[in-house]
Formats: structure tokens, C-alpha cells, sequence
């Protein structure tokens, strides 16, 4: 019987599949401005990550002075909010991988660097109010990941301790979350970054599907 009793999970690339809208509001936003940058969909995959305020830094290919960059940011945000949710969709198997969790009684969290407002809107129109026991997204003057603030405060509302917990996430900056808060971290690969970035921050496992997740537990 395994001793975990917490899955914590980044959102964006993880959970859900949300990299056509959150390229579809920088384009938006972009095109307001006249900004010419030619991004493809693999340049925000590498963009996304650090949280919303980054990526529209470097979607305007870091050429914003910091007020221009809060305003734009909250101008994101916005538009962001609106169309979150036209083509997201979660990863094939994880809705049946997270209810046998569920089944198990383990305590389900989600951690993310997306807006607070648009995280908790999106985990709840997806898989229901109420079906994970936490949603933290950023807030501002809250450090994002890969601070491990979020994290804890999670593990403390569902009176979990980091030993008991596993943290599953696709990019370097959920390993390197992990290994902050002193959680296993498990890589996944059907996500926006690469295998080899995965890699190269040792996580516990990286697991190829959603079917897998179970299995840990």
C-alpha cells in the first residue's frame, strides 16, 4: 500500500491542454499594438510556464519597459478570461486517472502559474466545482512557481506533509517547484516542454501517458 496521500498537479500542459488560447490572447494582443512578431505554437509552448506576466514579455520579445508590461499584462488577462476556455480540453485519461485517485482518497491539488480567476474558472468548468479539494493559482505579490509558497500552502489546507505528496508537472519549472518543497516530482511527457528538460532536473519518474498516474499510488 503506497504511503502518498496528496497528488498535486501544474494545470497548463499537465492537466489540460490550453496552449491554442493562451497563443490565440498573445496574437490578440500583439495585433493591437501592431507588434510584428512571428510566433509559432512550439515558441509559446516555450513562452508558457513562469506565469502570465512572462509570457507576455516574451511575446512581445522582451522589448516592454515594466510599465508597459503590467498594463499589457492586465490587458492579457482579460482577454485571456474570455477565451480560456474555446478549444481546452484535458489530456486524454486523466479525468479516469484522477477519480480512481479520487476512489483512493487521495487528496487532489492543482498549483499553477495561470491567473487565479482564469485557473479556478477553467479546473472548475472542466471537471466540476468541488471535484479538486485545492485550486491555487497566481496572485499578485505572491511568488509563482518554482517558489515553493503555493505548494505548501496547499499540502497545509489539505493537512498533507511534502513526504506524503507527489507533484506531477511538464516543465523544468514544476521540477525544479518539487524539489523546492521537498516532493517527488513526476515528470510529464505529453506536455509543452521536451523529455530532455524533464530530464535534466531528476525527477523521481517521467511517465509517457495518463494511464500511469495510478500507478504510482
Amino acid at each position: 500500500m503506497s504511503s502518498f496521500k496528496c497528488a498535486i498537479f501544474d494545470l497548463d500542459g499537465t492537466l489540460v491542454n490550453t496552449i491554442d488560447d493562451l497563443a490565440g490572447a498573445c496574437e490578440l494582443l500583439l495585433k493591437k499594438y501592431n507588434f510584428s512578431a512571428k510566433w509559432s505554437l512550439d515558441d509559446y509552448k516555450k513562452f508558457v510556464g513562469n506565469g502570465a506576466k512572462l509570457l507576455v514579455k516574451r511575446a512581445f520579445d522582451n522589448t516592454l519597459s515594466d510599465d508597459e508590461l503590467n498594463l499589457r499584462y492586465e490587458e492579457f488577462k482579460v482577454i485571456y478570461n474570455n477565451i480560456k476556455l474555446d478549444h481546452a480540453y484535458p489530456y486524454e485519461g486523466i479525468v479516469e486517472q484522477l477519480n480512481i485517485l479520487k476512489e483512493q482518497g487521495i487528496k487532489l491539488c492543482v498549483v499553477t502559474n495561470k491567473p487565479n480567476a482564469a485557473a479556478k474558472g477553467m479546473v472548475e468548468y472542466i471537471f466540476g466545482k468541488g471535484f479538486f479539494d485545492v485550486i491555487i493559482g497566481a496572485v499578485d505579490g505572491i511568488p509563482n512557481k518554482p517558489d515553493p509558497a503555493n505548494v505548501l500552502k496547499a499540502l497545509d489546507i489539505v493537512k498533507c506533509s511534502p513526504k506524503d505528496s507527489l507533484y506531477f508537472g511538464d516543465s523544468d519549472v514544476d521540477m525544479i517547484t518539487a524539489r523546492n518543497a521537498g516532493i517527488e516530482a513526476i515528470g510529464v511527457s505529453w506536455g509543452f516542454r521536451s523529455f530532455t528538460e524533464l530530464f535534466a532536473q531528476h525527477p523521481s519518474a517521467i511517465i509517457d501517458e495518463p494511464k500511469y498516474i495510478s500507478k504510482l499510488f
